[in-house]
């Protein structure tokens, strides 16, 4: 055995005010014994995890609050020069390339060398927008955003109330109007801020919520002065405190003809999403701050990488390491509560009001026990049914959350811990849930936490139900690579081995874990007063080594798809709380990405098709739609299924895949806000997109000239969804290709995708970057099309390839547009 030795850090002087509650502990040594730089590392003794009550505790005291926000800034920082140190010992680059203490020559030698309209006169047909004085009705008359919750509004890009038409497109705020079902008017083009993102409507009042940038900003804006610290470097750069902020737009459209800004709020942070009952607008944000002089890897000296004894090296290396965290620990108790917490600030004229950080007490701020974050997450209630827009907000120390809403409820869902915490651990993957009380307009008070198992997929992983809370979830060592290479001794040989004797032999048969790998659970959780939600039913270990792809609860019922290699639908009892029960369990080729309620018999999901014939794996170039029968739970069936696709032959191809139509891509497989199912009239729409790689030769001037760019298809598939037979058909498409040029575009800057879609009336209309289409819903014949701003695009590029006349002298032409080889589809 070779030499060892034992170093320490000195840390006589951080054993002041280090003392935390359910955290990390100060460093004491590193490890003994480095022989072997591929097995051991100078690490840090970061000391036991705890976890304590998920509840969140209400901050009386604005020194507490910070107390607890230097701590987690000078924990996060300990954590990481820990990680830089293995990763810098044990799988550094510079160690790969040596042998022992000698440089391996041959290896370090490689490794230094306006708006157009067409506008269109009431059809034959054509069904009023108004009855008499009253309004459309959104899910009789028109269509609306596809929320997960009845009487919930989610934030999106497009609304309508059925009158007017309201787009977010390429920085700009469309109205447009409908006269009558089947008509479409251009009516107002306002240029908005930032880049805009999504909206909410109630009445005659918008709310745009939008993404600014430092370096989208305008140089004179006072807004750039407030997101960097300090002054600039010599090359003229800043640091930036937060490079992002959310931008609220309240926006008075009572007059569609030229809408007004009446309020400009800017918080600092990144927007997740919003939800507007009863009139009141939550919007949920999270801003983790730039903290400016942490150390996260240790100031080597100039001379380090030139030290060739390994002890030598580890005894430079712990002594800078040892100044970092002293050094850390000076600046995390520098800090002040503004270097931590969002800011908020208000456009007032051409001035920026930035308001104070707190109330004076933190009581808006608030944090579990140990969740040890120095993130926020914020919750901005904004009341539109007053006069004058109200704002209220509530700061949760946390990392990112799932959001999910009911009339009376909204649930944050936020890993239990933030992502250094579980460094080096093997503490499990556990989700806190957070309950808020929404009840009242104006106003968001809080109820309770509980914890669950494993992580939380998305908002359809939670509801909640006659005051239950439901909760799917899928437990996984996520990005936990450090147990990998025990996961098997863990789940295989937690193993108590038997002896079982046979007549010849003794046999050892190890005893083996039910479930191996991810597994995932349905809790349900209740309040039981003192900010207490207590589990009081729950099912785990649900599709051992399969994970959650989509979820969706319903009444009493509830419906999960997992997936490994085939995807089984599992329905769920959910009728008595304490006692979930697993009901049925259908396998099926695919997997539903989305799981849509038709009623209380059918589902229809969309998804990725089944890679081959035996219906195993995933083949993610095909969109499937799929109609499942759950009138009987315990025995679900897949009634029928449709795989969509937007390839065709065309006269210069054989075979589809070498044309490039084989793949195509759905919005809707993933944002269930493009996945538009109008029940009056069976039918489902859907956006389905490709593109492929062309070339064009054409002759002008006695040359031959190339042109390569890209071809559009942009199509929204409609689907008969016959209920009584419980079948799907293809109704047919409406296709905006050639909205996006008639042959070869070399780039488009923004989506050229179908995104969304309006039924109204007999007409539906479909949404894409460039325009808005009309066409009759039961033979799709086109009535109207509105273009929409569109951003700059470039033209395709062109090279000549040789002349047929003369000695073929090469010229280049630039901007000269051929066209495809004509098609007979698409």
């Amino acid at each position: 055995m070779g030499p060892t030795r034992k170093y320490a850090l000195l840390l006589t002087i951080l054993m002041i005010g280090t003392s935390l509650v359910g955290c990390l502990s100060i460093v004491d040594d590193i490890i003994e014994d480095i022989e072997d730089s591929s097995n051991d590392y100078p690490s840090l003794e970061l000391g036991e995890r705890t976890r304590s009550s998920p509840a969140l505790q209400t901050y009386d005291a604005c020194s507490n609050l910070l107390d607890d926000l230097q701590d987690a800034a000078f924990e996060e920082a300990l954590v990481s020069l820990d990680q830089n140190a293995y990763w810098h010992w044990t799988d550094s680059y510079y160690y790969a390339l040596r042998e022992g203490d000698v440089m391996m020559d041959g290896v370090a030698e490689m490794a230094s060398d306006d708006v157009a309209t067409e506008s269109s006169a009431p059809v034959a047909g054509s069904t009023t927008s108004e009855s008499g004085n009253s309004a459309p009705v959104e899910g009789e008359d028109y269509s609306g955003t596809n929320n997960q919750e009845d009487g919930v509004d989610e934030a999106d890009f497009l609304k309508t109330d059925g009158r007017w038409i309201y787009v977010i497109n390429n920085g700009h705020l469309v109205v447009l109007g409908v006269p009558e079902f089947g008509q479409l008017e251009m009516v107002s083009n306002m240029t908005l801020d930032g880049t805009p993102r999504e909206m909410l409507l109630d009445g005659d009042r918008l709310v745009l919520v939008s993404n600014l940038y430092y370096w989208n900003l305008e140089t004179d804006d006072p807004l750039r002065a407030l997101m960097v610290m300090g002054e600039a470097d010599e090359w003229g750069y800043y640091a930036y405190r937060m490079s992002n902020l959310v931008q609220y737009t309240v926006i008075d459209v009572s007059n569609r003809s030229a809408p007004v800004i009446e309020r400009e709020i800017f918080v600092e942070g990144h927007y997740h999403t919003a939800r507007l009952v009863n009139g009141t607008m939550r919007s949920v944000t999270h801003a983790t701050t730039y903290i400016d002089g942490l150390l996260h890897y240790p100031e080597l000296p100039q001379d380090y990488w030139e030290i060739n004894d390994r002890y030598n090296r580890m005894d430079v290396w712990n002594s800078s390491v040892n100044d970092a965290i002293l050094h850390n620990r000076e600046v995390a108790d520098g800090l002040v509560l503004e270097d931590f917490a969002p800011r908020i600030h208000e456009r007032i004229g051409d001035t920026i009001m930035t308001h104070p950080v707190t109330s004076g007490d933190c009581s808006e701020f608030s944090m579990a026990d140990s969740s040890l974050s120095r993130g926020f997450t914020t919750i901005s209630t904004i009341g539109l049914f007053e006069e004058e827009s109200t704002i209220q907000v509530d700061h949760i120390g946390s990392s990112w959350v799932n959001v999910y809403s009911s009339g009376d409820m909204m649930v944050l869902a936020e890993p239990a811990n933030d992502w250094w915490w579980y460094w080096g651990s093997d503490w499990s993957d556990e989700t806190n849930i957070h309950a808020f009380d929404i009840s009242e307009p104006a106003n968001t008070e809080y109820i309770g936490s509980g914890r669950v198992i494993g992580n939380v997929q998305d908002q359809f992983s939670i509801s909640e139900h006659d005051g239950s809370i439901r909760v799917a979830s899928t437990s996984d060592n996520w990005d936990r690579w450090w147990l990998a290479a025990t996961d098997i001794a863990v789940d295989i040989a937690e193993v108590v081995d038997v002896a079982v004797a046979t007549d010849s032999e003794l046999i050892i048969e190890p005893e083996i874990p039910e479930c191996l790998g991810p597994s995932n659970h349905v809790s349900v959780l209740q309040d039981i007063g003192d900010g207490i939600l207590e589990t009081v039913g729950e099912i785990n270990d649900i599709a051992c080594g399969e994970r959650i792809w989509s979820a969706r609860f319903v009444g009493e019922i509830g419906y999960l798809v997992t997936f490994r290699n085939i995807d089984p639908l599992w329905t769920i009892d959910l009728s008595d709380p304490t006692n979930p029960t697993i009901l049925g369990e259908l396998e099926v080729p695919g997997v539903s990405t989305y799981i849509h309620p038709v009623n209380e018999d059918l589902l229809l999901t969309i998804g990725i098709g089944p890679a081959g014939e035996d219906g195993f794996g995933l083949d993610w170039s095909q969109t499937q739609i799929s109609l499942f029968d759950v009138s009987d739970l315990e025995n679900p069936t897949l009634a029928d299924s449709l795989a969509l696709s937007p390839g065709y032959l065309d006269d210069n191809c054989d075979n589809i895949r070498s044309c490039g139509w084989s793949w195509s891509w759905s919005e809707a497989t993933y944002e269930h806000k493009a996945f538009n199912y109008w029940a009056p009239e069976g039918l489902l729409a859907v956006p389905l997109s490709t593109n492929r790689y062309v070339w064009d030769t054409i002759e002008e001037d006695g040359r031959l000239y190339t042109h390569y760019g890209y071809e559009f298809v942009s199509t929204l598939k409609l689907v008969d969804v016959d209920t009584e037979n419980k079948s799907l058909t293809l109704h047919g498409e409406v296709d905006h290709s050639n909205l996006y040029g008639d042959g070869v575009q070399q780039y488009w800057y923004s989506s050229t995708d179908i995104r969304r879609s309006i039924f109204m009336g007999d007409y539906i209309y479909a949404i894409s970057s460039n325009g808005m289409t009309v066409h009759v819903t039961e033979n799709l014949t086109h009535v109207s099309t509105v273009e929409l701003p569109e951003q700059p695009r470039l033209d395709p590029h062109t090279s000549p390839v040789v002349s047929t006349e003369g000695e073929g002298s090469t010229e280049s032409s630039d901007g000269d547009k051929g066209s495809a080889p004509e098609s007979d589809g698409a």
